[in-house]
């Protein structure tokens, strides 16, 4: 009989591993379907721009995607495959979570985890295959989850190596640290659970945790020296978003939760909300409810908490924390909680709503149908705009070389901006941002090297007047404005204005106190451009 039972139990997580790798598949497959059919975004063109530049790091974020993404331009090309890697990433990550759930709760609510990780729009679209950081930081922190799990709640007769664990969580923090700087949230909520943790609180006297520690910023130190090296400037720039302004916002907040929402899709962020409540009155200080706690809400409460005091906040801030409340949903739709929660229901609903809005976005950034069916929304602010490729753009008359016009590089005034150029031109010739907001384009070139080199001025009709005054006294002469339209289907939805300047008189001032030796000459002998 106790044969029996023990071949039986195999025999189930086997199934629920199955059903697990072919949710993961099938993800996978329609990750890739959507990004072939999908443009860059904004963040993910400036992202690729500055990318083209192997460097310690980079002015927004630690460099870990930026590596991967020059990598992925050296063995791609510019087009959609440079998202292979970030596609893979998804996947591994999808994988870790439902072992730490499967360890935690069992494997019934690993595969409620993954269905619900995997219908949340965000989880599915930006972080499961945009070039952006959230991919590579999600596989660290799942990573670095996944090895202490197993340590701070091994199975019976399972006992995990305490220095083969730490020092793996070491390494999994240390690149989580290179890939976005709110993967500090993770060591301080694991230091927290393990000093509130009577059970755990031991790991604190030992070794390991301090090694581990010790190798997590070894890992990091690349982006310690080009800090140092830049005076500090991304530090400045994440940091600055939190200062206090003179009053507070409460409509930030609710601005910030419906964000979320959104973010997280309303179907899913119901229950995952509720999930997390759960969590929140039913969890002791040494289970892990309340561990994945500790990992989840300090992000969450942080990010649309300081938005109250400060700038406007950004939803997918907050996603790092939301992306450990998965292994809560898992248990909570697995338990049927509450009782008239039918999980197959919402597991049914929930993909097809997602698949549906993603099937919508893709048709719509890619045709801009909406506006066909009804012209009068066209210009009303269409987010899938920003997805269109401004690969048109190459046929531009003043881009074409002549005997007397051969531009050397390319002036815009917005990073957005100089981001989709960039990517149209597949960064050539090379693009620059001449404005007191630069971002990463600052650090990509030294203005100085085009004196006395041509350029033509991309700008949007936007301000395109004041914008050109201000260019001109860094140019001997601007010939005459052109216009260049772009649009979708055939239509004009966007207008660009296009001025041939003649020859850089002097280096634009950039406003960031700019190391001209942009890394160590390791780096720069690895970058053949």
């Amino acid at each position: 009989m106790t044969d029996n039972r023990k071949s039986l139990r195999s025999s189930c997580f086997s199934l629920h591993d199955k059903a697990a790798l072919l949710i993961i598949g099938t993800t996978t497959l329609l990750r890739l379907a959507v990004s072939a059919f999908s443009g860059f975004g904004n963040d993910e063109a400036y992202t690729l721009a500055i990318s083209r530049r192997l460097d310690l790091s980079y002015f927004d974020h630690p460099p870990l995607h930026q590596w991967i993404a020059y990598l992925s331009m050296q063995l791609f090309g510019d087009g959609a495959a440079v998202r292979l890697p970030f596609i893979a990433m998804a996947a591994a990550t999808s994988w870790f979570v439902y072992r730490t759930t499967r360890q935690l709760f069992g494997a019934q609510a690993g595969v409620w985890g993954l269905v619900g990780l995997n219908a949340a729009g965000f989880f599915f679209l930006s972080a499961g295959s945009w070039v952006v950081p959230d991919g590579p930081l999600l596989l660290c922190l799942a990573g670095a989850a996944d090895v202490l799990t197993r340590l701070f709640f091994p199975a019976p007769g399972r006992l995990a190596s305490p220095w083969r664990s730490w020092l793996a969580a070491g390494v999994w923090i240390g690149l989580a640290g290179l890939s976005k700087y709110t993967a500090v949230f993770f060591p301080i909520g694991v230091f927290f659970f393990l000093c509130l943790s009577r059970e755990h609180r031991a790991w604190l006297r030992h070794p390991a945790p301090y090694v581990a520690s010790i190798v997590a910023l070894a890992l990091v130190t690349p982006v310690l020296i080009w800090n140092a090296d830049n005076q500090w400037v991304s530090f400045a720039f994440q940091t600055g978003r939190g200062a206090p302004l003179p009053k507070l916002h409460p409509a930030h907040v609710l601005a910030m939760v419906a964000g979320q929402a959104l973010f997280l899709c309303p179907w899913v962020f119901a229950p995952l909300f509720a999930a997390l409540v759960w969590a929140v009155r039913t969890s002791k200080a040494n289970d892990p409810l309340r561990f994945l706690l500790w990992l989840a809400l300090p992000a969450i409460v942080l990010f649309t908490v300081v938005p109250l005091w400060g700038q406007r906040g950004l939803p997918h801030w907050t996603m790092p924390g939301w992306f450990f409340v998965f292994p809560l949903l898992g248990v909570w739709v697995a338990q049927e909680r509450p009782r008239w929660f039918s999980k197959r229901t919402w597991a049914r609903w929930s993909v097809s709503l997602t698949l549906a809005t993603a099937v919508l976005f893709v048709t719509q950034a890619r045709t801009g149908w909406v506006e066909t069916l009804a012209p009068g929304l066209q210009g009303k602010g269409d987010p899938t705009l920003e997805s269109f490729n401004w690969t048109a753009l190459q046929g531009a008359a003043a881009l074409q070389k002549t005997a007397d016009w051969t531009p050397g590089f390319v002036v815009t005034t917005k990073w957005i901006t100089g981001g989709k150029i960039d990517q149209a031109l597949n960064g050539d010739p090379p693009v620059v941002v001449f404005s007191p907001d630069p971002r990463g384009f600052a650090f990509a070139h030294d203005p100085a090297k085009f004196v006395g080199q041509d350029a033509l001025i991309v700008l949007n009709t936007k301000n395109a007047r004041e914008e050109m005054a201000d260019l001109a006294q860094y140019f001997e002469h601007l010939d005459t404005p052109e216009t260049f339209s772009i649009g979708r289907s055939g239509m004009v939805e966007t207008t660009l204005i296009t001025v041939k300047a003649h020859r850089l008189t002097r280096p634009y001032p950039l406003p960031y106190s700019r190391n001209r030796q942009l890394g160590p000459k390791l780096l720069t002998s690895l970058d053949p451009r």
